[in-house]
């Protein structure tokens, strides 16, 4: 379709949800397929080289709603299939004179192209060939950093069965629960689920658990955005579930992995008796799942639905802790999916996830079951999509979304379940009554946590989301060579997050035993009494606008750029627009095949990113922020010391912090390069280099309190009460400087194995990490604010390596996956009377000295039996198979106190797991 035709296109049938006029199609249009879907494109030739038009081509495959979907090539041979949904397809080109050639197995990955060039010859009426082709391994349009784990990728390669652990396979991510990517800070990711964006509009971390059976791929992107992808200066995780087909499916499954038998290590005492590292002997991981999925055709061809439903319980306990940390899980995802015409494609989908974790307090063994807490967390993640193609290469994508999230702790509530071993009810309570009057008592010196866990919270956040966008592919502009896939879009927020937070009737206590586990010389320590509880509300809106085009003026090179507006709005509990900024991103990518083959691939390029941040900045702000807590000390003090923790008696409940007049919006300005060949089939050699420099993170400085020279202490008050004075800024000091260069191997699944390894040598340079913080308040401190961040893992390997033994049809699997992690830096803060505490630099942060490297390997075997009516899979594997026990974090109070090296917490212990599954 040429450009002209689609515009009118556009306006006759009147785009109502974009609102826009040609004029801004034209400017805006971009990229070419969705965020949960690809494309198959590609060129049909002859037996000489010629483009062969008017070939009829078909696409089929099970997850394709609608049916097989067939187009004609164009005058140039070429062709072009949209909104794939990933997955294996069979690819035909057929022509009378020419005969049938069937392309099996190509694969579809999430947002990328799979290009085929298709050789046609001259033959007999009827004839047809099943052609073996390889699949291709690079995409020649992309300069993305992007590592896309397949469905064959999460079945076969070993991980603790999450989407959290399976993405820390990635270069350039630093594994975890929220984990680090392309140097950023963990609350600076994007998480998508579907093309939903379900990131915790508080802490832009992750915000739900889901049933690892029904991922069908997941992509993770590190860098070289597209101007449509998310405003973060991190990574973009997204998760593309199964869609269903016109076969009824079902798989359930259950799996139980421990500890239990693992070679334990015992405990390491200094020769005064000071703790080095702890037993392994009196703790304990055990996790249990049970999952199920169901997929089929509600209307043939028309309507598929999938169900899916984890509930998972794991026990975990650590340093000799009675109660184990009891997490219960129920994750229930279900999603429609509609085209009841051609031109017409809905989405509907939601998640719940229902979760109590009992016992939470595991870093003190000295804890009575009274003081323990529970954390109840949970939401719902509601979406509507419609997609309207109201031309072959026209699609316009329109999206609602409700996102409510909700966190609840307090004091573990009572029960009659005697079995669970903790925290019965009195015969008249009521089952999980919570006990809100008693105060709580913490231990300090070795002495117990008593009485009640000592706060409360009741959190709620949601988040409203509006998305559309439309897109034109493969157009072309008058007197310009060359094609253009464009697309422009915008996408709504609005975020609300209310918090109440207090303290168990008002007051909690602080108690010690003056001679370490000696509790006849138990003392009360310190008490505080609070007013109230406090109540948190903020809100906000996020804009944001893209345009975007990728253009290839000759087959084997294309440019990709685009430009992308945000404005972001945070309000405290008075509504007032605490920040409020617009910025601009734009981007711009150059890529080459040089020898034109779709076997090789140069591609560099710049881009901005901004940091539209999150609500978690706002409570900062808010003018009712403070519990209006007073501080009481107990018996053994008989007067003040010369600390702002004890100066710093009355806590008003007035909020002081305030915002700087200059404050802008943390952005990330990158240079990326890659270089990719396709050394034999289906296996790619590739090399890439990113540098990305990050400015003005939100940090918080003091304008009250002077310091003296060297920031040891302070000296006097700027308006005479010794209180801190906070203040939000972004200056130009608060900055990261990354450089990461990985050298790579990868092969896709194909006859029945794949591959990739990959060694990242990365530099982390800065003076913040985490937004938010005060690590740059003490002005006199600031020359050794810059040095190594916590980011700065220098060396990092990541092999994977998955193989079906080929004795059909009894399909054996082998596993295996590697993870090699250099020390990350450590720093040391010294004692300082005017901090009532360790924090005084006396060398740039992260140069005084690194943790052990961090090492470990999985292994799995599974086995399947096939019988009468679909198959059994039997799994076993190993992770942490070589029993690594290297320091996972270090003591801080006995490195800052006394230099000396101890131990928190080990790597985890080697575990088994077995599962069984069923499916058909």
């Amino acid at each position: 379709m040429k450009l002209f035709t689609m515009v009118r296109t556009l306006a006759l049938m009147g785009v109502p949800m974009l609102a826009v006029s040609a004029g801004s199609v034209i400017l805006g249009s971009g990229a070419a397929y969705a965020q949960t879907t690809g494309t198959i494109k590609g060129e049909v030739i002859d037996d000489s080289g010629l483009e062969v038009p008017g070939v009829l081509m078909t696409v089929d495959g099970p997850n394709l709603i609608g049916g097989a979907q067939q187009e004609y090539t164009d005058d140039t041979g070429r062709f072009l299939f949209t909104n794939i949904p990933p997955g294996l397809y069979t690819v035909t080109a057929e022509k009378a004179g020419f005969g049938k050639k069937r392309y099996a197995n190509q694969q579809v990955l999430i947002g990328k192209n799979t290009i085929l060039t298709i050789e046609i010859s001259v033959q007999e009426a009827g004839a047809e060939m099943d052609v073996i082709a390889e699949r291709p391994a690079i995409d020649t349009e992309s300069a993305s950093r992007t590592t896309v784990l397949t469905k064959e990728f999460l079945e076969r390669v070993p991980n603790s069965r999450s989407y959290q652990d399976a993405v820390g396979a990635t270069a350039g991510v630093l594994a975890g629960g929220n984990p680090n990517m392309g140097g950023a800070s963990s609350n600076e990711n994007t998480y998508m689920m579907d093309g939903v964006n379900v990131t915790d509009p508080v802490t832009g971390t992750f915000s739900l658990n889901f049933n690892y059976d029904a991922m069908e791929q997941i992509e993770v992107v590190t860098g070289a955005f597209d101007a449509e992808d998310a405003s973060n200066l991190g990574g973009v995780i997204r998760l593309v579930t199964k869609t269903g087909s016109n076969q009824l499916e079902f798989d359930t499954s259950v799996y139980y992995e421990t500890a239990a038998w693992a070679p334990k290590m015992d405990a390491r005492f200094g020769a005064d008796g000071a703790d080095l590292a702890p037993t392994d002997f009196d703790s304990q991981f055990s996790s249990m799942s049970f999952n199920g999925l169901i997929s089929g055709p509600v209307v043939r061809d028309k309507a598929f639905l999938v169900v899916s439903y984890t509930m998972e319980r794991s026990l975990i306990a650590r340093v000799g802790i009675d109660l184990p940390r009891d997490y219960e899980g129920h994750y229930v995802y279900a999603k429609l999916t509609m085209q009841p015409t051609a031109a017409n494609r809905f989405t509907v989908l939601s998640q719940i996830q229902p979760t109590t974790v009992d016992n939470t307090t595991q870093s003190n063994r000295f804890v009575k079951p009274e003081a323990q807490s529970r954390q109840a967390q949970g939401g719902i993640v509601a979406s509507a999509q419609w997609d309207w193609f109201p031309a072959t290469d026209v699609t316009v994508e329109s999206k609602l979304t409700l996102q409510q999230n909700y966190i609840e702790t307090g004091g573990v509530p009572c029960t009659h379940n005697k079995r669970l071993g903790y925290n019965p009810c009195e015969p008249d309570e009521l089952e999980n009554t919570y006990d809100f009057k008693t105060p709580g008592r913490l231990g300090i010196n070795n002495a117990y946590d008593s009485g009640n866990y000592y706060y409360y919270q009741f959190d709620d956040r949601t988040r409203w989301s509006a998305v559309s966008k439309v897109s034109a592919l493969d157009q072309q502009i008058p007197f310009l060579t060359g094609d253009h896939d464009f697309k422009a879009g915008f996408e709504v927020d609005v975020l609300r997050w209310d918090r109440s937070v207090g303290y168990t009737n008002n007051i909690y206590y602080a108690d010690w035993n003056q001679q370490t586990y000696d509790p006849s010389t138990f003392q009360n320590y310190y008490w505080v009494e609070a007013s109230g509880e406090s109540d948190i509300v903020a809100g906000g809106e996020h804009y944001g606008v893209f345009l975007q085009d990728v253009y290839q003026p000759i087959d084997n090179l294309t440019f990709r750029y685009g430009l992308r507006w945000d404005r972001s709005i945070m309000r405290n509990n008075f509504n007032e627009a605490v920040v409020d900024f617009g910025v601009f991103g734009p981007r711009f990518y150059v890529i080459w095949d040089p020898f034109g083959d779709g076997k090789t691939k140069v591609a560099g390029g710049y881009g901005r990113f901004n940091g539209i941040g999150n609500l978690g900045i706002a409570a900062d702000l808010n003018q009712s922020n403070g519990l209006g807590t007073k501080l009481f000390l107990g018996e053994p003090w008989n007067n003040y010391t010369n600390s702002t923790s004890f100066n710093y008696s009355l806590n008003p409940p007035d909020n002081t912090n305030t915002v700087h007049d200059a404050l802008t919006a943390p952005h990330s300005d990158e240079f990326s390069f890659v270089g990719e060949r396709q050394v034999i089939q289906d296996l790619v050699f590739g090399v890439s280099f990113t540098s990305k420099f990050t400015r003005n993170v939100y940090v918080f400085d003091e304008t009250n309190i002077i310091w003296d020279e060297k920031g040891y202490g302070f000296i006097g008050t700027g308006d005479g009460q010794v209180e801190n004075r906070n203040r939000l800024r972004t200056p130009s000091l608060s900055r990261r400087d990354y450089y990461q260069t990985d050298t790579y191997i990868r092969r896709n699944f194909a006859d029945r194995w794949l591959a990739s390894a990959t060694y990242t040598y990365a530099v982390s340079r800065g003076t913040v990490l985490e937004g938010n913080s005060t690590a740059l308040a003490v002005a006199p401190q600031a020359e050794y604010a810059y040095g190594n961040l916590g980011t700065d893992v220098r060396h990092q390997v990541k092999a994977q390596l998955a193989w079906d033994i080929p004795n059909d049809p009894w399909t054996t699997r082998l596993g295996a996956s590697l993870e090699y992690y250099s020390g990350a830096p450590l720093t040391r803060y010294y004692f300082s009377a005017g901090y009532g505490g360790s924090a005084l630099l006396r060398e740039p942060v992260g140069t005084y000295a690194r943790v052990e490297p961090i090492y470990y390997a999985n292994l799995a075997i599974s086995q399947a039996i096939k019988v009468p009516k679909g198959q059994f899979r039997v799994e076993a594997a190993l992770l942490n198979a070589i029993n690594a026990r290297q320091a996972a974090t270090v003591n801080g109070t006995y490195l800052y106190a006394q230099n000396r090296w101890s131990i928190l917490y080990r790597q985890n212990l080697m575990t088994g797991r077995i599962g069984v599954s069923y499916d058909f």
